[in-house]
């Protein structure tokens, strides 16, 4: 995921995460389907994070084989500053640093939706606490 569609998502999750109680009804109507959303989002996010980083990783494999052709030792540090030293390793690095981050982001959005239902839970409860205690009229 890059971080244009990611701020795009982003853009909605301040109001997804809000609470409030007056609208406790509506929002664990929605809770499922924003955990949904997000989670599935965070699993695409890992599934491009890993193929990124099979690219990074063949693209080393490629190098330290022609680094061996013309050497007949070669050292991890040799394939090291060979790969720095190359523009499409250092892009590919930035990509594998930019869906990281992508993922660490989804992530926090999940585990903060699984406290907003904790909350809701709570408040739910609260509500009916205070409800029971309310005089009703039968007829």
């Amino acid at each position: 995921m890059n971080s244009t569609s990611l701020r795009k998502m982003l853009k909605h999750v301040d109001k997804d995460l809000q609470l409030s109680r007056n609208q406790l009804e509506q929002q664990m109507s929605r809770q499922s389907g924003l955990y949904h959303y997000y989670a599935m989002a965070y699993a695409r996010a890992m599934k491009d994070e890993k193929r990124v980083q099979l690219r990074l990783s063949m693209l080393e494999s490629k190098i330290y084989r022609e680094l061996s052709l013309n050497h007949s030792r070669v050292t991890e540090k040799m394939v090291k500053a060979e790969c720095h030293i190359r523009p499409s390793w250092i892009k590919l690095s930035q990509f594998v640093d930019e869906h990281s981050h992508s993922v660490d982001v989804l992530k926090g959005v999940v585990q903060a939706l699984m406290h907003k239902k904790d909350m809701l839970v709570n408040i739910g409860a609260t509500v009916r606490v205070e409800m029971a205690g309310e005089t009703r009229i039968n007829k």
